[in-house]
């Protein structure tokens, strides 16, 4: 896939990394849709290119249909959709979890994916590609965050089916982050721990995810794959 004039739909594009990714892509010359649960600004995008900033609550399936028949309609069409949409990332011990924890988690990140990429496929152009962004957490989880690891698991296994399911037409590839843009309020001193357990020594930018996502998304001879960019923190 050429990303130059590529109408891509970045969901969860709103802040953080999907809002790095979406941005980044208008920079490659994209058309860009984005998505988020409130109100946002389009991103950024080259003269002669179409943005959009759509509203939709992921979890709900039908709301999931609408905003991929929106998107397509807004840029005239879909070649690819970066799913960067989350939820439930709270730090809770196991004796604090609630069922509306876990069917936050559940809802975004894997209801939510499950009925983009089967709307996707009515309206994505031959070739299109989808790149979902999980979590290293979804490897090995993080008992302070455990919905919210449960619910990036099963994406991988989501990921993998939905390869078989979207070929040979559409491709679907998953990428890891580590940690890339830490919570939000953390201090010197957490960040320095989280520094000392990555072995390139450093914590990750968005542009270490948005190369990969620009890769993913024009690797025509890819699908079902996972991408670990962590800095070597998953490495033993």
């Amino acid at each position: 896939m050429e990303l130059d004039g590529a109408r891509m739909l970045v969901c969860g594009g709103g802040r953080r990394l999907g809002r790095a990714i979406a941005e980044d892509l208008g920079q490659a010359g994209c058309h860009v849709a984005i998505s988020s649960r409130g109100q946002s600004t389009p991103v950024t995008v080259q003269p002669g290119r179409q943005s959009a900033a759509l509203v939709a609550d992921l979890a709900d399936p039908h709301q999931a249909h609408s905003l991929v028949v929106a998107a397509a309609d807004a840029l005239a069409g879909l070649d690819g959709i970066v799913y960067a949409a989350g939820g439930a990332f709270t730090p809770t011990p196991l004796n604090e979890v609630t069922p509306a924890l876990v069917e936050e988690a559940l809802g975004s990140i894997v209801r939510g994916l499950l009925f983009v990429a089967q709307s996707a496929q009515a309206v994505l152009s031959d070739g299109g590609s989808l790149v979902v962004i999980g979590d290293v957490a979804a490897v090995r989880g993080w008992p302070s965050y455990l919905p919210h690891s449960a619910a990036k698991g099963a994406q991988r296994t989501l990921v993998s089916g939905l390869a078989r399911s979207l070929a040979p037409r559409h491709r679907i590839n998953l990428i890891h982050p580590g940690t890339v843009l830490p919570p939000e309020g953390s201090d010197a001193a957490s960040l320095a721990r989280i520094t000392d357990r990555i072995p390139l020594g450093r914590i990750g930018t968005p542009a270490d995810i948005t190369s990969a996502v620009r890769y993913l998304l024009s690797a025509d001879f890819v699908t079902g794959t996972e991408l670990v960019v962590d800095g070597g923190r998953l490495v033993d």
